[in-house]
């Protein structure tokens, strides 16, 4: 998902991005291309980079058509109509600008009723946002809560990721970067550098606690209060995402809508 000027976020959603390829490909996801999975979460990992922005990654046509030779960017594809009904509850054309809070889809609504408290817990601390700040973060707690419940009933979908990375780092870089520089436009020394400085932040251990509580909770600390949280921010935003998990108990019925769009789309991974 998109970030508002600061580097990607793309622990937030790594788990249902991973999840729902997964179901998608079913029987045809196998060692020889598990790095499709790699793929799909590069519109996140890419912005690590200080010359790429989010806005670069996600504004990027949805269903256009790829060239023989560049079949595995259509999953870079496949993470933007996930986001698109995550935020907007449809596909569009080229995504949004991150200012358009829209609330059609899952993560907007749900945030809707954790903005209150998100404004309030910054307003206890002396810290001042908007309504449209309060939605935006509430959505990104959301984000995490439905990536944390999945974590905790398919702990294998880690697994499958860290396979994945490292399937990819041995010897499908190239390729990768190949892709991506065509996809996007970017020279390919460019791509290689932000590649090799997101993965470096999946490797095995360094995963594991990013998709923990206490990762997710630093995660967010870290993006919007900097060096100078402290416990009671730490405390609020933990009863938040904890607020956050119990309000995405039906997550499977998005993630189920999210499958039956995509593929009513006209999306063709081609594996």
């Amino acid at each position: 998902m998109e970030t508002r000027g600061a580097p990607a976020h793309g622990e937030m959603l790594l788990n249902t991005h991973t999840l729902l390829l997964r179901e998608y490909a079913g029987g045809r996801l196998g060692q020889d291309n598990l790095d499709v999975l790699i793929y799909n979460v590069m519109p996140d990992i890419l912005p690590i980079h200080p010359d790429i922005t989010p806005e670069m990654t996600h504004r990027l046509e949805r269903l256009r058509s790829v060239p023989p030779g560049r079949e595995k960017a259509r999953f870079i594809q496949f993470h933007l109509l996930v986001d698109d009904l995550s935020h907007y509850g449809r596909i569009t054309r080229r995504g949004h600008d991150r200012s358009e809070n829209e609330t059609g889809g899952y993560a907007f609504r749900k945030a809707e009723a954790l903005s209150g408290e998100m404004g309030s817990l910054h307003g206890r601390l002396g810290l001042a946002i908007d309504a449209g700040e309060a939605l935006y973060r509430s959505h990104l707690i959301v984000e995490m809560a439905v990536d944390l419940v999945i974590h905790r009933r398919q702990p294998g979908v880690v697994d499958l990721f860290s396979r994945a990375v490292e399937a990819t780092l041995g010897e499908r870089v190239d390729g990768l970067v190949s892709t991506l520089g065509w996809a996007y436009a970017m020279p390919e020394w460019l791509v290689r550098d932000a590649v090799m400085q997101g993965m470096a932040a999946y490797r095995d251990e360094i995963l594991r606690r990013s998709v923990s509580l206490e990762g997710r909770v630093e995660l967010f600390l870290r993006k919007f209060f900097g060096g100078l949280a402290g416990d009671p921010e730490r405390r609020g935003v933990r009863a938040l995402v904890e607020q956050g998990i119990e309000s995405v108990a039906d997550h499977e019925d998005f993630l189920q809508t999210t499958l039956r769009e995509i593929s009513a789309s006209g999306f063709e991974g081609g594996l």
